[in-house]
C-alpha cells in the first residue's frame, strides 16, 4: 500500500509544456529540445502562479537556450559514459572512480527532469543488477556503496529492499549512501515502509538534492520525520537566477539544519550540453560562500566543489 500514492502521483506528472504554462497562468512557451519535460504535480504546486521566473519553474521548463552550442559544454562532461561502456555500446551502471567506494546507477529513471542534469544525454540501457553487484562483491577494497542514477528511490520498495539485502551480504561493505531528489519533489515517497527498509545494520546516508528553500514543503518536512535511522544530508547545485544570492542560500541552509539535514556539497554546475544558461562564475560562488560564513554556523556550510573528469575526487573551489 505504501507504494501506491507516490506511483500514482508520478503517473500524473506534467509532461506537456503548454499544460504546465496553463496551470501556472503564464504565457505558452513551447520549445523543442531533446530532453522531455517531466515534473510531478506536488512540485508544480510549490511554484508561484503568474510568475514565469519562479525559481522552481526555471529548473524544469525547457528553454530555447538549451539548443545553443556553447564551447566547453559537452554531452558527457565528466567522461562517465566512456568509462562505463562495455564493447563500446552499453551503459554498464557502475563507476569505480573513488577510492574505497563504488557508485551504482541503480535506476535509469528520475521523478523529475532537471534541465541542468549532467546525465541528461546518457543512453537508457538497463544494466543487469546481479552483474553490477557481482563486480562489487569481487572487489574487496570497496567498503562503501553509493546508489545514484537516475534516482535510486524510483525503485519500488521490494526492489529496493532486495538490493539492500544483497549489499548487506557483502561483508566488506560498511556504509551505503543514497543520492536522491525524489523525496523533495515527491514527498509521498517517504513512507513508514521506506523508513523500515532504510533501517539497516550498517550506516545509511541519504543525500537529498535540493536547490531552493521553496522546495522544502510542509509535506516534505512532516514526512521527513518518518526517517529516524538514516543520516540525512543535502547537496545543492549553484544555478544562475535560481539560487545565486546569499539570502536565498542562507534561507535554504537554515531550513535544512532546522530539519536535521546537513548541507553537504554546493556544486559548481557540471558543464553539460544545454545547461550553459545556468552557469554561475566561480568567483561569484566564492563571494556568496564568504558572505554565508558570516551568517551561518560552521555545520551549515557545505563544501563548494566541482567534478573534474578523470579525477578520483571532487575539487574544492578556493579561487
Amino acid at each position: 500500500m505504501d507504494d501506491i500514492l507516490w506511483k500514482s502521483e508520478l503517473r500524473q506528472a506534467v509532461t506537456d509544456i503548454d499544460e504546465l504554462c496553463w496551470i501556472l497562468a503564464i504565457r505558452p512557451c513551447s520549445v523543442r529540445t531533446d530532453y522531455p519535460l517531466l515534473v510531478p504535480r506536488p512540485f508544480v504546486d510549490l511554484m508561484e502562479r503568474g510568475n514565469p521566473n519562479d525559481p522552481l519553474l526555471l529548473q524544469v521548463l525547457p528553454r530555447s537556450e538549451e539548443n545553443q552550442a556553447i564551447g566547453g559544454f559537452s554531452k558527457d562532461p565528466l567522461g562517465e559514459i566512456a568509462a562505463t561502456k562495455e564493447g563500446g555500446a552499453h551503459w554498464m551502471g557502475v563507476l569505480n572512480k573513488y577510492t574505497g567506494r563504488t557508485l551504482l546507477l541503480a535506476s535509469n529513471e528520475c521523478g523529475m527532469h532537471c534541465r541542468f542534469c549532467f546525465r541528461r544525454h546518457f543512453p537508457k540501457v538497463d544494466a543487469n543488477m546481479k552483474t553490477l553487484l557481482a563486480s562489487v562483491r569481487h572487489n574487496t577494497a570497496i567498503e562503501e556503496v553509493i546508489l545514484s542514477g537516475g534516482d535510486p528511490l524510483m525503485l519500488d520498495d521490494d526492489a529496493l529492499d532486495s538490493l539492500f539485502q544483497s549489499i548487506l551480504r557483502m561483508k566488506q561493505i560498511r556504509r551505503i549512501r543514497i543520492h536522491s531528489r525524489l523525496p523533495v519533489v515527491l514527498p509521498s515517497r517517504l513512507t513508514p515502509k521506506l523508513a523500515e527498509i532504510l533501517t539497516l545494520s550498517i550506516p545509511v546516508y541519504l543525500v537529498l538534492h535540493v536547490n531552493h528553500p521553496n522546495e522544502l514543503s510542509d509535506v516534505f518536512l512532516e514526512r521527513r520525520e518518518l526517517l529516524t535511522k538514516p543520516v540525512m544530508m543535502a547537496q545543492t547545485v549553484l544555478l544562475r537566477d535560481i539560487n545565486d544570492e546569499t539570502e536565498t542560500l542562507c534561507r535554504l541552509f537554515r531550513r535544512l539544519i532546522n530539519a536535521r539535514i546537513l548541507p553537504y556539497y554546493l556544486h559548481q554546475l557540471d558543464r553539460v550540453e544545454g545547461s550553459a544558461h545556468f552557469e554561475v562564475p566561480p568567483d561569484r560562488g566564492l563571494k556568496i560562500l564568504a558572505e554565508l560564513r558570516e551568517r551561518l554556523p560552521g555545520y551549515a556550510m557545505p563544501a563548494y566543489v566541482r567534478e573534474v573528469g578523470g579525477k578520483t575526487c571532487k575539487e574544492v573551489i578556493t579561487e
